[in-house]
């Protein structure tokens, strides 16, 4: 008979308890650390590894002691030759840098250009300048030949004068043209006239009967007295009862 009352019969299960069982099995080692662990204890009191899933040992790789870092070259940038000349001559300011010695005298050595700042004065003077040495083309003065619906003809150039029945008075400082106007229409001084830029203009001085300008294709106009009019030629102008035709 056990100690529970049950017979040691064949076919009958004893019932152990745990302190039976410590008795039966022996404290084993852990498979960790080495401490001796009892067969009631499920983890180690070491290190905490269990006795039922025990964890693999450590390996030993862990002691190891690390390997050194070795410094990893930087790869160089290649940078073509002309944005290299660029650089240096924007961080010198124009200053041309300094040639060096030559091995072979006989391969010549070339460098960048030396580039200097200029300001927009300096640039205005170069263009005028170019300007002034520049070949001119002699310019020919502009004529206009005014003829009149009676056959008279007068040519003008570009200097301006006034237009009239005022007859010409020797040392008159002002250019007239005389117009014969039996129809009395025309003032004294009618309009004056000149050239700008090749192109002939006329301006009423304020006329009792005024001064229309006809271009080919349009409509007369009247002239406001003393704002300017530009005509091509071709055109008709009238000075009250007279007309001429610009050419």
């Amino acid at each position: 008979m056990c100690s529970h009352g049950v017979l040691n019969r064949p076919g009958n299960l004893w019932l152990m308890s745990l302190f039976d069982a410590t008795e039966v099995r022996p404290p084993a080692p852990c498979s960790r650390c080495g401490e001796m662990i009892h067969a009631s204890s499920l983890f180690c009191p070491q290190c905490g590894q269990s006795s039922v899933r025990p964890k693999p040992p450590p390996s030993a790789e862990k002691n190891l002691p690390a390997p050194e870092a070795t410094a990893t070259p930087e790869p160089e940038v290649y940078a073509p030759p002309s944005t290299t000349g660029w650089l240096r001559r924007s961080l010198s300011l124009g200053k041309k840098p300094e040639a060096p010695a030559a091995e072979d005298a006989q391969v010549p050595v070339t460098y960048d250009q030396e580039t200097l700042p200029m300001s927009l004065f300096d640039i205005e003077q170069a263009e005028a300048l170019a300007q002034d040495t520049a070949p001119r083309q002699a310019q020919v003065a502009s004529t206009f030949t005014l003829i009149f619906d009676d056959g008279s003809v007068v040519t003008v150039g570009e200097a301006p004068g006034v237009m009239g029945v005022k007859p010409v008075v020797e040392g008159d400082t002002v250019l007239r043209v005389f117009l014969d106007d039996p129809t009395d229409t025309v003032a004294p001084e009618h309009c004056e006239f000149g050239s700008d830029n090749g192109v002939f203009w006329v301006r009423d001085v304020k006329t009792v009967n005024g001064t229309v300008v006809e271009e080919p294709g349009s409509p007369a106009l009247q002239c406001i007295p003393y704002d300017k009019y530009f005509v091509v030629r071709g055109s008709r102008v009238g000075l009250g009862s007279l007309f001429f035709t610009l050419q």
